[in-house]
């Protein structure tokens, strides 16, 4: 069973890694140390975009969002959901990484357990300061 697999499967309560991909749904490159974490790598200042159910046909809910970098770069982090044709940033899930904090430590945000239905593109942008791989991980609990 593939590690995306994984997550719609019943475990009760227990959260799991929810599986990142790009914009098509393709699963993004899992670090080799911590295989829940999803890397993406900016080769200067840019935007990077991990999509939660990029296909849209879960439904889960999001229990903690973890950021962290490679290189001591500035992290700007935020949830986007896709809603009334436009991006909308959920503003409780917003954080700031300097450029110490990126490199030497981890951002974590705790939702109060955030409902996401079938059929909603949402995802995690991460703008950077500079080159640096990026590796972001969200807990959750599928939903039958």
């Amino acid at each position: 069973m593939k590690y995306t697999d994984e997550f719609t499967q019943e475990q009760g309560d227990k959260p799991r890694g929810i599986p990142l991909t790009d914009s098509e749904g393709v699963e993004l490159t899992p670090d080799t140390d911590a295989p829940a974490f999803y890397c993406l790598t900016a080769a200067g200042a840019e935007t990077l975009k991990f999509y939660i159910d990029a296909e849209k046909i879960r439904y889960y809910s999001m229990v903690d969002i973890n950021v962290t970098a490679s290189a001591s770069v500035t992290l700007a982090v935020a949830l986007k959901w896709r809603v009334l044709g436009a991006d909308k940033e959920k503003y409780a899930y917003s954080m700031a990484l300097t450029g110490t904090q990126a490199l030497q430590g981890m951002s974590t945000a705790y939702p109060l357990i955030e409902d996401v239905p079938p059929g909603t593109k949402a995802w995690i942008e991460v703008a950077t300061g500079g080159a640096a791989t990026v590796a972001v991980n969200v807990m959750g609990r599928y939903k039958a």
